[in-house]
């Protein structure tokens, strides 16, 4: 059996059945996420480098095998925070356990699939865009330990001042998270500041569509844009963010013994309507093992202004996730 769907049967048939210890926090979707608050600022970035991160984590293995080719759509970054009051495990024996509550940063870009017209070797994008997160950080353990272990997003542990943080004031925002400041013999692995955010002067414009596509009608990608501009006057209610999910193999130091390309799949519901944050800066700090800016492509240790600002409340479901390609 040859190709990415080949491939795939192969692995799924020589799967063997998980072990379930009910210490084990490693809960499968579907979830279901009740009266969540976000807050998010959209930040300039370096298309090149949202490139870079797609072919270092989605573009993994060979095209002929994979099928597919993720390409970065526009040059901004999404940094969210948001407050999940509930967080429902949705299937049993799971959903009779109880809920879990959580704050969480992430910051999200734009991406599109290309797949090859069959006999021309050309590319061309899918129905309509996905997103990635290539930096999650939470404040809860079984979130961070089922999101890395069961889907593959990159959750690392975190502090949020204040807590929980939602339409806080004043307007003064700080997370950290473990990090070395250098790469020394002498350097400890200690809580660091990632992100703050700091009141500004002025004010910010209203937000215009529907989460998680608001503001988006006014991007400039002329190849794609009649695509973009045909989805988002549906604006369906589901979405797909796509990342990289792998484990290192224990007797060696550069083999991972399984990686894969997983999209999650989210069904939002009850959106409201997208409401101006205050006129605030965000600062990312840059540390020797954790670049966000660098890795995005926007300056470190400085005041950023946002492009744009808003928050909003909803409820999400994600009904699961799916295998894209196996790299075996």
């Amino acid at each position: 059996m040859c190709g990415p769907a080949g491939a795939l049967q192969e692995m799924e048939m020589a799967m063997v059945q998980f072990i379930v210890r009910a210490d084990d926090p490693e809960i499968p979707p579907p979830y279901d996420f009740p009266n969540m608050s976000i807050m998010s600022f959209r930040l300039a970035a370096n298309v090149a480098n949202l490139q870079n991160l797609c072919d270092q984590l989605l573009n993994i293995g060979s095209l002929s095998r994979r099928g597919f080719e993720y390409r970065a759509v526009a040059g901004f970054v999404d940094m969210d925070i948001v407050t999940y009051p509930k967080m429902l495990f949705d299937h049993a024996p799971y959903s009779g356990w109880g809920f879990a509550s959580q704050q969480e940063l992430y910051f999200r870009f734009l991406i599109w699939k290309h797949e090859p017209i069959p006999g021309t070797g050309v590319l061309f994008p899918a129905d309509i865009p996905e997103w990635t997160f290539p930096f999650i950080f939470v404040d809860n353990s079984w979130s961070m330990i089922s999101g890395r272990n069961v889907i593959g997003f990159p959750k690392v542990m975190a502090q949020f001042y204040p807590t929980p943080v939602h339409d806080p004031s004043p307007f003064d925002i700080t997370v950290s998270a473990l990090a070395l400041k250098t790469y020394s013999t002498a350097t400890q692995l200690d809580w660091q500041p990632i992100v703050e955010i700091k009141p500004d002067k002025g004010t910010s414009s209203p937000a215009r569509g529907n989460w998680p596509w608001i503001g988006l009608d006014g991007l400039v990608f002329p190849t794609l844009e009649p695509y973009l501009e045909a989805f988002l006057a549906t604006v369906p209610t589901a979405f797909s963010s796509v990342g990289l999910k792998q484990f290192r193999d224990a007797p060696s130091l550069t083999n991972a013994c399984y990686q894969a390309v997983v999209a999650t799949h989210f069904a939002p519901y009850g959106i409201g309507t997208p409401t101006p944050l205050p006129a605030a800066t965000v600062k990312v700090k840059q540390y020797a093992s954790l670049d966000i800016p660098g890795s995005l492509g926007f300056a470190a240790n400085t005041p950023l202004q946002p492009i744009l600002q808003y928050a909003v409340t909803l409820s999400m479901r994600a009904p699961g996730a799916t295998n894209l390609f196996v790299n075996s």
